[in-house]
Protein backbone atom coordinates (compact mmCIF):
# COMPACT_ATOMS: atom_id res chain seq x y z
CA UNK A 1 0.00 0.00 0.00
CA UNK A 2 1.39 3.33 -0.57
CA UNK A 3 1.23 6.07 1.55
CA UNK A 4 -1.74 7.57 -0.24
CA UNK A 5 -2.91 4.69 -0.55
CA UNK A 6 -2.83 4.42 3.37
CA UNK A 7 -4.45 7.96 3.46
CA UNK A 8 -7.69 6.83 1.66
CA UNK A 9 -8.09 3.90 3.40
CA UNK A 10 -10.72 4.05 6.13
CA UNK A 11 -10.52 5.94 9.55
CA UNK A 12 -10.01 3.05 12.34
CA UNK A 13 -13.10 1.32 13.91
CA UNK A 14 -12.43 0.13 16.96
CA UNK A 15 -14.50 -2.67 19.16
CA UNK A 16 -13.26 -2.67 22.51
CA UNK A 17 -10.23 -0.80 22.20
CA UNK A 18 -9.03 -2.83 19.02
CA UNK A 19 -9.02 -2.54 15.33
CA UNK A 20 -12.12 -4.50 13.76
CA UNK A 21 -11.93 -7.07 11.72
CA UNK A 22 -13.55 -5.02 8.62
CA UNK A 23 -11.16 -2.43 9.01
CA UNK A 24 -8.16 -4.37 8.59
CA UNK A 25 -9.53 -6.07 6.15
CA UNK A 26 -10.36 -2.99 4.35
CA UNK A 27 -7.13 -2.08 4.84
CA UNK A 28 -5.54 -5.25 2.73
CA UNK A 29 -7.92 -4.49 0.03
CA UNK A 30 -5.67 -1.37 -0.91
CA UNK A 31 -3.16 -3.90 -1.73
CA UNK A 32 -3.87 -4.68 -5.10
CA UNK A 33 -4.08 -8.95 -5.44
CA UNK A 34 -5.67 -11.38 -8.03
CA UNK A 35 -8.11 -14.10 -6.42
CA UNK A 36 -6.95 -17.71 -6.40
CA UNK A 37 -7.38 -19.34 -3.47
CA UNK A 38 -11.27 -20.78 -2.22
CA UNK A 39 -11.17 -18.90 0.96
CA UNK A 40 -12.29 -19.04 4.38
CA UNK A 41 -10.87 -22.70 4.16
CA UNK A 42 -12.73 -25.15 6.94
CA UNK A 43 -11.59 -25.02 10.66
CA UNK A 44 -12.47 -28.49 12.27
CA UNK A 45 -11.91 -30.34 15.16
CA UNK A 46 -9.75 -32.92 15.96
CA UNK A 47 -11.32 -34.85 19.06
CA UNK A 48 -9.74 -38.06 18.41
CA UNK A 49 -6.17 -36.88 18.08
CA UNK A 50 -6.79 -34.89 21.61
CA UNK A 51 -8.05 -38.22 23.13
CA UNK A 52 -5.36 -40.48 21.99
CA UNK A 53 -2.81 -37.68 22.95
CA UNK A 54 -4.39 -37.31 26.23
CA UNK A 55 -6.43 -40.17 26.97
CA UNK A 56 -7.89 -38.87 30.66
CA UNK A 57 -9.65 -35.89 28.89
CA UNK A 58 -7.42 -33.11 30.87
CA UNK A 59 -5.91 -32.05 27.84
CA UNK A 60 -6.68 -29.48 24.99
CA UNK A 61 -9.27 -29.30 22.37
CA UNK A 62 -7.12 -29.47 19.20
CA UNK A 63 -9.10 -27.52 15.95
CA UNK A 64 -7.59 -27.77 12.32
CA UNK A 65 -6.99 -24.85 9.71
CA UNK A 66 -7.40 -26.08 6.78
CA UNK A 67 -5.28 -24.01 4.48
CA UNK A 68 -4.49 -27.33 2.46
CA UNK A 69 -8.09 -26.89 1.42
CA UNK A 70 -7.52 -23.62 -0.89
CA UNK A 71 -8.21 -25.29 -4.14
CA UNK A 72 -5.42 -25.08 -6.50
CA UNK A 73 -3.22 -27.94 -7.31
CA UNK A 74 -3.74 -29.83 -4.50
CA UNK A 75 -4.09 -26.67 -2.06
CA UNK A 76 -1.86 -25.34 0.54
CA UNK A 77 -0.91 -21.73 2.36
CA UNK A 78 1.30 -20.36 -0.69
CA UNK A 79 -2.20 -20.09 -3.08
CA UNK A 80 -3.29 -17.35 -0.31
CA UNK A 81 0.14 -15.12 -0.33
CA UNK A 82 0.49 -15.70 -4.59
CA UNK A 83 -2.49 -13.84 -4.44
CA UNK A 84 -0.87 -10.66 -3.42
CA UNK A 85 2.19 -11.61 -5.56
CA UNK A 86 0.81 -12.53 -9.03
CA UNK A 87 -1.27 -9.13 -8.49
CA UNK A 88 2.17 -7.59 -8.66
CA UNK A 89 3.47 -9.68 -11.36
CA UNK A 90 0.18 -8.70 -13.58
CA UNK A 91 1.48 -5.20 -13.34
CA UNK A 92 4.28 -6.07 -15.62
CA UNK A 93 1.72 -7.85 -18.28
CA UNK A 94 3.43 -10.99 -18.49
CA UNK A 95 3.40 -13.80 -20.58
CA UNK A 96 5.41 -15.94 -18.37
CA UNK A 97 6.11 -16.55 -15.07
CA UNK A 98 9.97 -18.28 -14.30
CA UNK A 99 10.73 -18.80 -11.05
CA UNK A 100 13.40 -20.85 -9.02
CA UNK A 101 12.99 -23.07 -5.98
CA UNK A 102 13.61 -26.91 -4.63
CA UNK A 103 12.98 -29.67 -6.20
CA UNK A 104 10.08 -30.98 -4.56
CA UNK A 105 8.86 -27.76 -3.79
CA UNK A 106 5.14 -26.61 -2.66
CA UNK A 107 5.00 -23.05 -3.64
CA UNK A 108 6.41 -24.56 -7.27
CA UNK A 109 3.30 -26.43 -7.52
CA UNK A 110 0.77 -24.37 -5.93
CA UNK A 111 2.65 -21.58 -8.41
CA UNK A 112 2.53 -23.14 -11.59
CA UNK A 113 -1.45 -24.12 -10.44
CA UNK A 114 -2.35 -20.55 -10.14
CA UNK A 115 -0.54 -19.05 -13.15
CA UNK A 116 -2.62 -21.58 -15.30
CA UNK A 117 -5.52 -19.88 -13.77
CA UNK A 118 -4.32 -16.63 -14.75
CA UNK A 119 -3.57 -18.01 -18.54
CA UNK A 120 0.45 -17.32 -17.86
CA UNK A 121 3.20 -20.06 -18.63
CA UNK A 122 5.45 -20.79 -16.38
CA UNK A 123 9.03 -22.07 -16.33
CA UNK A 124 10.59 -23.52 -12.89
CA UNK A 125 14.61 -23.62 -12.22
CA UNK A 126 14.74 -26.62 -9.35
CA UNK A 127 17.64 -27.10 -7.80
CA UNK A 128 18.47 -30.69 -8.20
CA UNK A 129 19.05 -33.19 -10.28
CA UNK A 130 16.00 -34.75 -11.71
CA UNK A 131 14.95 -38.18 -9.43
CA UNK A 132 15.17 -41.80 -11.71
CA UNK A 133 11.49 -41.67 -10.51
CA UNK A 134 9.71 -38.40 -10.45
CA UNK A 135 7.07 -38.42 -7.69
CA UNK A 136 5.62 -35.96 -5.37
CA UNK A 137 5.30 -32.22 -6.02
CA UNK A 138 7.62 -32.92 -9.26
CA UNK A 139 5.47 -35.16 -10.57
CA UNK A 140 2.40 -32.44 -10.68
CA UNK A 141 4.55 -29.79 -11.57
CA UNK A 142 4.98 -31.77 -14.79
CA UNK A 143 1.09 -32.54 -15.00
CA UNK A 144 0.42 -29.42 -14.88
CA UNK A 145 2.61 -28.59 -17.81
CA UNK A 146 5.49 -26.12 -16.44
CA UNK A 147 8.64 -26.55 -18.47
CA UNK A 148 10.89 -27.64 -15.99
CA UNK A 149 14.77 -27.08 -15.87
CA UNK A 150 16.98 -28.44 -12.49
CA UNK A 151 20.24 -26.12 -11.48
CA UNK A 152 23.57 -27.58 -9.86
CA UNK A 153 23.23 -25.09 -6.66
CA UNK A 154 21.67 -21.35 -6.10
CA UNK A 155 24.70 -19.79 -8.23
CA UNK A 156 23.36 -22.29 -10.52
CA UNK A 157 19.74 -21.73 -10.29
CA UNK A 158 20.52 -17.67 -10.90
CA UNK A 159 22.06 -18.62 -14.00
CA UNK A 160 18.98 -19.94 -15.20
CA UNK A 161 17.26 -17.83 -13.58
CA UNK A 162 18.69 -14.85 -16.04
CA UNK A 163 19.22 -16.79 -19.29
CA UNK A 164 15.72 -18.06 -19.90
CA UNK A 165 14.24 -14.44 -19.50
CA UNK A 166 16.77 -13.76 -22.09
CA UNK A 167 15.25 -16.20 -24.12
CA UNK A 168 12.05 -15.36 -23.77
CA UNK A 169 12.31 -12.20 -23.98
CA UNK A 170 14.56 -12.22 -27.49
CA UNK A 171 11.60 -14.78 -29.17
CA UNK A 172 9.11 -11.93 -28.27
CA UNK A 173 7.68 -13.29 -25.06
CA UNK A 174 7.22 -10.97 -21.81
CA UNK A 175 9.01 -12.85 -18.68
CA UNK A 176 8.71 -12.01 -14.96
CA UNK A 177 11.19 -13.48 -12.49
CA UNK A 178 9.36 -14.40 -9.43
CA UNK A 179 12.07 -14.40 -7.53
CA UNK A 180 12.67 -10.76 -7.95
CA UNK A 181 8.80 -9.87 -6.84
CA UNK A 182 9.23 -7.48 -4.13
CA UNK A 183 5.87 -8.78 -2.58
CA UNK A 184 7.58 -12.15 -2.19
CA UNK A 185 7.65 -11.74 2.29
CA UNK A 186 4.91 -8.96 2.85
CA UNK A 187 2.15 -11.33 0.85
CA UNK A 188 2.84 -13.84 3.03
CA UNK A 189 2.29 -12.06 6.20
CA UNK A 190 -1.02 -10.31 4.92
CA UNK A 191 -2.35 -13.26 3.60
CA UNK A 192 -1.45 -15.09 7.45
CA UNK A 193 -3.58 -11.67 8.98
CA UNK A 194 -6.75 -12.86 7.11
CA UNK A 195 -6.37 -16.48 8.25
CA UNK A 196 -6.24 -15.61 11.84
CA UNK A 197 -9.22 -13.36 11.12
CA UNK A 198 -10.67 -16.45 9.19
CA UNK A 199 -10.29 -18.32 12.94
CA UNK A 200 -11.31 -15.97 15.44
CA UNK A 201 -14.51 -15.49 13.56
CA UNK A 202 -14.87 -19.31 13.22
CA UNK A 203 -14.42 -19.94 16.67
CA UNK A 204 -16.23 -16.74 18.16
CA UNK A 205 -19.49 -18.45 16.13
CA UNK A 206 -18.67 -20.99 18.77
CA UNK A 207 -17.98 -18.97 21.40
CA UNK A 208 -14.52 -19.97 21.53
CA UNK A 209 -11.38 -18.04 22.49
CA UNK A 210 -7.92 -19.49 20.87
CA UNK A 211 -5.44 -20.23 23.67
CA UNK A 212 -2.71 -21.17 21.07
CA UNK A 213 -1.69 -21.52 17.68
CA UNK A 214 0.80 -23.70 15.74
CA UNK A 215 2.08 -23.71 12.65
CA UNK A 216 4.89 -24.48 10.22
CA UNK A 217 7.21 -21.13 10.09
CA UNK A 218 10.49 -19.70 8.42
CA UNK A 219 9.20 -16.46 9.37
CA UNK A 220 6.79 -14.84 6.61
CA UNK A 221 3.26 -16.25 7.79
CA UNK A 222 3.97 -16.55 10.87
CA UNK A 223 4.61 -12.47 10.98
CA UNK A 224 0.87 -11.80 10.15
CA UNK A 225 -0.32 -13.92 12.47
CA UNK A 226 2.36 -11.98 14.98
CA UNK A 227 0.69 -9.08 13.58
CA UNK A 228 -2.85 -10.44 13.95
CA UNK A 229 -1.77 -11.15 18.00
CA UNK A 230 -1.27 -7.03 18.36
CA UNK A 231 -3.71 -5.84 16.35
CA UNK A 232 -6.96 -7.39 17.91
CA UNK A 233 -5.32 -8.51 21.67
CA UNK A 234 -6.77 -11.66 21.39
CA UNK A 235 -4.53 -13.21 23.93
CA UNK A 236 -3.11 -16.32 22.08
CA UNK A 237 0.19 -17.35 21.55
CA UNK A 238 1.47 -18.65 17.98
CA UNK A 239 4.15 -21.16 18.38
CA UNK A 240 6.06 -21.45 15.01
CA UNK A 241 7.74 -24.37 14.35
CA UNK A 242 10.20 -24.48 11.49
CA UNK A 243 11.41 -27.24 9.49
CA UNK A 244 14.97 -25.33 8.39
CA UNK A 245 18.20 -24.24 10.07
CA UNK A 246 18.42 -21.81 7.43
CA UNK A 247 17.24 -18.50 8.80
CA UNK A 248 17.40 -16.87 12.11
CA UNK A 249 13.67 -16.87 12.21
CA UNK A 250 12.55 -14.42 15.33
CA UNK A 251 14.67 -12.01 13.37
CA UNK A 252 13.29 -12.83 9.88
CA UNK A 253 9.76 -12.73 11.64
CA UNK A 254 10.02 -9.86 12.98
CA UNK A 255 11.15 -8.01 9.98
CA UNK A 256 8.52 -8.95 7.92
CA UNK A 257 5.84 -8.35 10.73
CA UNK A 258 7.59 -4.40 10.64
CA UNK A 259 7.50 -4.47 6.58
CA UNK A 260 3.91 -5.80 6.41
CA UNK A 261 2.98 -3.00 9.15
CA UNK A 262 4.76 -0.41 7.25
CA UNK A 263 2.34 -1.33 4.50
CA UNK A 264 -0.43 -0.90 5.66
CA UNK A 265 0.21 1.81 7.41
CA UNK A 266 -0.01 0.44 11.09
CA UNK A 267 1.71 1.73 13.89
CA UNK A 268 2.88 -1.54 15.33
CA UNK A 269 6.37 -2.23 15.84
CA UNK A 270 7.36 -6.13 16.50
CA UNK A 271 10.49 -6.66 18.30
CA UNK A 272 12.29 -10.27 17.76
CA UNK A 273 12.04 -11.16 21.26
CA UNK A 274 7.91 -10.94 20.80
CA UNK A 275 8.60 -14.24 18.19
CA UNK A 276 8.06 -17.69 19.37
CA UNK A 277 9.71 -20.14 17.21
CA UNK A 278 11.02 -23.93 18.10
CA UNK A 279 14.06 -24.59 16.38
CA UNK A 280 14.07 -28.36 17.83
CA UNK A 281 12.08 -30.16 15.23
CA UNK A 282 14.30 -29.98 12.33
CA UNK A 283 15.62 -33.47 12.69
CA UNK A 284 18.75 -34.11 10.41
CA UNK A 285 18.00 -31.24 8.24
CA UNK A 286 15.86 -29.54 5.94
CA UNK A 287 13.80 -31.57 3.79
CA UNK A 288 14.67 -34.67 5.23
CA UNK A 289 11.19 -36.47 7.65
CA UNK A 290 11.63 -37.00 11.40
CA UNK A 291 11.17 -39.88 13.37
CA UNK A 292 9.02 -37.08 15.22
CA UNK A 293 7.43 -35.76 12.57
CA UNK A 294 6.69 -39.34 10.91
CA UNK A 295 4.45 -39.85 13.97
CA UNK A 296 2.75 -37.03 13.80
CA UNK A 297 1.51 -37.61 10.04
CA UNK A 298 0.58 -41.35 11.09
CA UNK A 299 -1.66 -39.75 13.94
CA UNK A 300 -3.03 -37.16 12.21
CA UNK A 301 -4.04 -39.91 9.45
CA UNK A 302 -4.91 -42.80 12.02
CA UNK A 303 -7.03 -40.65 14.37
CA UNK A 304 -8.62 -38.22 12.01
CA UNK A 305 -8.04 -38.75 8.90
CA UNK A 306 -6.11 -36.11 7.88
CA UNK A 307 -2.51 -36.05 5.89
CA UNK A 308 0.00 -33.98 6.84
CA UNK A 309 3.32 -34.19 4.73
CA UNK A 310 6.68 -35.24 6.48
CA UNK A 311 8.98 -32.19 5.85
CA UNK A 312 6.85 -29.50 7.08
CA UNK A 313 3.35 -29.44 8.78
CA UNK A 314 4.58 -33.13 10.35
CA UNK A 315 7.57 -31.33 11.95
CA UNK A 316 4.92 -28.36 12.99
CA UNK A 317 2.44 -31.06 14.34
CA UNK A 318 5.35 -32.94 15.87
CA UNK A 319 6.10 -29.72 18.16
CA UNK A 320 2.54 -29.17 19.05
CA UNK A 321 2.07 -33.29 19.88
CA UNK A 322 5.35 -32.71 22.22
CA UNK A 323 3.89 -29.85 24.19
CA UNK A 324 0.60 -31.48 24.30
CA UNK A 325 2.03 -34.57 26.00
CA UNK A 326 4.05 -32.49 27.74
CA UNK A 327 0.82 -31.07 30.06
CA UNK A 328 1.39 -27.13 28.51
CA UNK A 329 -2.28 -26.41 27.78
CA UNK A 330 -4.98 -27.38 30.73
CA UNK A 331 -8.18 -29.15 30.11
CA UNK A 332 -10.83 -27.20 27.11
CA UNK A 333 -8.13 -24.58 26.08
CA UNK A 334 -8.30 -24.24 22.24
CA UNK A 335 -5.44 -25.25 19.99
CA UNK A 336 -5.02 -24.24 16.61
CA UNK A 337 -3.04 -25.98 14.21
CA UNK A 338 -2.81 -24.58 10.66
CA UNK A 339 -2.61 -27.06 8.17
CA UNK A 340 -0.26 -25.50 5.49
CA UNK A 341 -0.47 -28.14 2.95
CA UNK A 342 2.31 -30.43 1.41
CA UNK A 343 0.05 -33.52 0.66
CA UNK A 344 1.76 -34.74 -2.27
CA UNK A 345 5.18 -35.05 -0.38
CA UNK A 346 4.05 -38.43 0.64
CA UNK A 347 4.57 -39.79 -2.49
CA UNK A 348 7.99 -39.01 -2.85
CA UNK A 349 8.39 -40.82 0.65
CA UNK A 350 6.48 -43.64 0.11
CA UNK A 351 8.40 -46.45 2.02
CA UNK A 352 7.74 -43.82 5.27
CA UNK A 353 4.16 -45.35 5.48
CA UNK A 354 4.32 -49.15 4.39
CA UNK A 355 4.78 -50.38 7.91
CA UNK A 356 0.91 -50.65 9.41
CA UNK A 357 2.61 -51.60 13.16
CA UNK A 358 4.44 -48.31 13.53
Amino acid sequence: MTEAAAAQAPAQQKTGGKPSYDWIRARIAQVPRVKIAITPTPLIEAPNLAKHLVPSGDGPRIFVKRDDLTGVAFGGNKLRNLEFRLAKTMEDKPDTVIVGLDLQSNSARQTVGACNKLGLRTILVLEGQRPAEVQGNLLVDYLLGAEVHFARDRADQRRLLDELAAKVKAAGGRPHILNDNPMFDVASALAYIETTIEVLEQLEAENLKPSCFYMSSSGKGQAGIVLAQRLFNAGFAMHGVTATSEFDVPSRTADIANQTARTLGLDIVVKPSDVVNFEGFVGERYGVPSEAGNEAVRLFARHEGIVLDPVYTGKCAAGMIAHVREGRFKKGEIVVFVHTGGMPAIFTWNKLWLDQTA
